[in-house]
């Protein structure tokens, strides 16, 4: 089945366009296809990062079995805010956002689902956290509310504060700029590369806790694990971080605190705070 859109303002990638006009799609199904050349733009084949312009048509052939039914199930959310376009929730760690292609349960959608059970609405997550994260999770309930925060995301209007229980003492807030790569085949993939894109976090200390350090996190680019990367570069890495950190201990200690965006309807500022993490809270 071929989809057709037409590119509205805001200049967003391919990617995250997607993601917003076909939400009923999983993530993974959108980037396979993208990948393999099922996208257009005024024609032309384009790749998943290509970014639109207004006014341009995008046409995307999906098969129909690329659409995987995501059962509603009742489980356990903690819900920060909802209205009639958005749902703030503070996700558990350990807690999947969407369904794989090989667990199929027990994700965040499948709870939003059975949460709205009887309502018409299909979620769709203008950002990601890591299965071990924890914090606030921003859900659209709708595909303009999607497109709005698709592009806010896209366009780094969104602040995105963080908080992490990381080894050593840290005693002086830094600037941690870094480009990131990938290169596949090595494990882990996304690492500190010169010739990777531009990557910048900010990290404060808040606390020490024995021989470790509380610390808050900003990541002003978006990047693939970019906290964890620079935090593991910097000599600093994330308690139970088992990948950049090789640590063996319990949980991931990263927790995304606050979110600050527009909302999509009225365009008024909001922020959703999932509190601080405690040490003991896992």
């Amino acid at each position: 089945m071929t989809y057709q859109f037409l590119a509205a303002a805001g200049r967003t990638s391919v990617k995250q366009f997607l993601f917003a006009a076909l939400p009923s799609f999983s993530r993974f199904a959108l980037r396979q296809a993208a990948a393999d050349g099922a996208c257009r733009v005024d024609g032309e084949v384009v790749p998943a990062s290509y970014r639109l312009r207004e006014g341009q048509v995008v046409e995307f052939t999906l098969e129909p079995e690329a659409q995987r039914t995501i059962l509603a199930e009742e489980l356990p959310l903690v819900i920060l805010y909802e209205d009639e376009a958005i749902i703030g929730l503070n996700k558990a760690p350990g807690m999947l956002v969407h369904p794989t292609s090989r667990e199929r349960s027990g994700t965040v959608a499948n709870a939003l689902l059975g949460h709205w059970r009887g309502e018409n609405r299909r979620p769709t997550f203008p950002h990601r956290l890591d299965r071990e994260t924890s914090g606030v999770l921003l859900v659209a309930k709708d595909a303009q509310a999607a497109t709005s925060l698709s592009i806010q995301f896209e366009q780094r209007r969104v602040k995105k504060e963080y908080v992490a229980l990381v080894t050593g003492a840290v005693m002086e807030a830094r600037e941690i700029d870094a480009p990131i790569g990938r290169v596949g085949g090595e494990e882990p993939p996304w690492q500190v590369r010169s010739e990777g894109r531009a990557s910048l976090s900010r990290l404060r200390p808040l606390g020490l806790q024995g021989d470790r350090t509380l610390v808050q996190l900003e990541p002003v680019t978006g990047r693939t694990n970019q906290l964890r990367i620079h935090c593991a570069w910097i000599g600093h890495p994330i308690v139970g971080d088992r990948l950049y950190g090789r640590s063996e201990e319990g949980r991931l200690w990263l927790h995304a605190r606050r979110l600050t965006f527009a909302h999509p309807r009225g365009g008024h500022s909001m922020t959703l705070d999932a509190g601080i993490m405690r040490v003991n809270d896992y």
